[in-house]
């Protein structure tokens, strides 16, 4: 486990001085990485036998945002293997850790780093870690399969894979995603409302100059879906509610 405090900063911060979902997926993955790193499975760990970490699906439950200059204290935990996903846990609280503010849950998935082909744990990882088993959870159910809306799916807009998009492993950043998503999204409904929880599943990479299409359906009055394809493949999708 892995255990931190911080003060949110003004860059973590949207228009209402909330953390923003954006955010909250860059501390995640950095303390992902760290924690990773220092139980033996980390990106230098990996790397030497031609495989890397991917993110595959991740679940997220805003209790109440941060909001700019709080301390908080944030911690993230390996939960052990789900077939061939891992699962990661996170959880912000406030200084006193008293209040949960954020609740999530990730699963990960091993490919290889040149053939960007599915890796099963066993291959790689020692069987100690594969024995070990979750005790504790910030959401004990894993992320499921987003399903696509049956109806009013629309073309919104397009947008081109740049280079500040792209991380070390030269594919988009995972936390581009629910930015992306985000600004396809209603001005009024982003700026009047606070984002209550969001799910998000990555189903294929995306890379420097490639071009996706984004689709928005209305799946209730505050809850929106949005797909990114890239031609026909459907490269992440996302569920997003707003409270009111």
């Amino acid at each position: 486990m892995l255990k931190e405090s911080r003060q949110i900063t003004c860059y973590e911060t949207d228009a209402a001085r909330n953390l923003k979902p954006y955010a909250f997926m860059n501390l995640a993955q950095e303390m992902a990485n760290q924690d990773a790193l220092e139980l033996g499975f980390g990106y230098e760990q990996l790397i030497e036998k031609q495989t890397i970490w991917v993110l595959s699906r991740v679940a997220v439950r805003i209790l109440r945002p941060p909001v700019w200059r709080e301390p908080v204290v944030m911690e993230t935990w390996h939960k052990g293997e789900d077939g061939i996903f891992w699962l990661r846990d996170f959880l912000i609280r406030n200084r006193d850790e008293t209040e949960d503010l954020v609740q999530a849950t990730s699963s990960w998935l091993i490919i290889h780093a040149n053939t960007r082909r599915i890796q099963r744990p066993q291959h790689i990882l020692n069987s100690s870690l594969l024995q070990e088993k979750a005790t504790r959870h910030a959401i004990a159910t894993p992320c499921e399969k987003i399903a696509v809306p049956e109806t009013g799916l629309q073309y919104a807009v397009s947008k081109k894979v740049c280079p500040s998009d792209l991380d070390f492993n030269h594919h988009t950043n995972n936390a581009r995603y629910i930015e992306w998503a985000m600004d396809c999204l209603d001005t009024e409904l982003v700026t009047k409302h606070c984002v209550e929880d969001f799910r998000i599943n990555f189903n294929a990479e995306s890379r420097l100059t490639e071009t996706l299409d984004f689709f928005v359906a209305e799946t209730a009055p505050l809850s929106r879906y949005i797909e990114g394809r890239k031609g026909e493949k459907n490269v992440f999708q996302v569920q997003i509610s707003f409270k009111g």
